[in-house]
């Protein structure tokens, strides 16, 4: 299943988060990279072809600030909230919850339940439980989505003004974005509904409250993220686009490695 697949490489483990807020980010921007490298050939084929060949030095940039060092020093401020919500048992309980349900033995009956998600409509009382412990995952994974789809299409961008490029990719990113929210909402419920299989709505109620407790600490997080995208998308529109000459048709650059003696032609015996 290709589409749970995404979501297990962006699943931000919420428990992990309990001990130290460094270690909450640490599982969140390890994902970067796999994420960009998944993306970054679709990136590049959608630019029209004389592009393609001339935004190397762009992707090389990209290449180097798209890992989890890079955006964990940007988002390190992030990780000062010391707030009690963090130390709750609560969150060990959700990790044991969200470890089994990852576990590899339960990895089809996830998939079958995706699924079975997908024709039948759980309890509204739990539904409403689920969806309020999944928010923190699904904002996050929701910012970091958009912006790197933004960050993607910034590629193709040269010798504009910063706000009018953000305007036209924010534009752009409009005509999808309602979908990637229903998307990213379902991979979510699939995998939270699955962990909580055999939970109580009592012990989903005490999760759901608790999560709401990081709400302050999601909002800035989910702002530095926007941040350090769009710092990344300003200095790329800096970068000049590159011409291979080869490419360009200019002439070669030292003597032709054959004698210049006239060709003998295809019917010559």
């Amino acid at each position: 299943m290709r589409i749970i697949s995404v979501v297990f490489l962006f699943l931000f483990s919420l428990s992990t988060w309990a001990n130290v807020a460094n270690e909450k980010l640490e599982s969140f921007t390890a994902q970067v990279s796999p994420f960009w490298h998944a993306l970054k050939p679709t990136c590049v084929m959608t630019l029209e072809p004389e592009l393609q060949a001339q935004v190397s030095q762009r992707v090389n940039y990209l290449n180097e600030k798209l890992v989890a060092n890079e955006l964990m020093a940007a988002l390190t401020v992030s990780a000062q909230d010391i707030s009690p919500v963090w130390q709750s048992p609560l969150w060990q309980e959700l990790k044991l919850l969200e470890s089994n349900a990852l576990a590899l033995e339960n990895r089809e009956s996830l998939r079958e339940y995706f699924f079975k998600l997908q024709t039948q409509t759980p309890n509204p009382q739990r539904t409403e439980l689920v969806n309020k412990v999944q928010q923190v995952s699904e904002s996050l994974n929701y910012v970091l989505r958009k912006e790197l789809w933004k960050t993607c299409h910034a590629l193709s961008f040269s010798q504009i003004p910063v706000e009018q490029m953000e305007s036209a990719i924010e534009q752009r990113w409009a005509v999808q974005d309602k979908k990637v929210k229903v998307q990213i909402h379902r991979e979510l419920a699939a995998f939270y509904f699955f962990s909580f299989r055999q939970t109580s709505n009592e012990k989903l109620a005490e999760l759901a409250q608790l999560t709401t407790g990081v709400e302050p600490w999601l909002e800035q997080t989910s702002e530095y993220i926007t941040v350090y995208f769009t710092q990344l998308r300003t200095l790329l529109l800096q970068m000049p686009f590159v011409v291979n000459p080869d490419e360009a048709g200019e002439p070669f650059l030292e003597d032709r490695p054959w004698p210049p003696s006239p060709s003998q032609g295809l019917l010559a015996p």
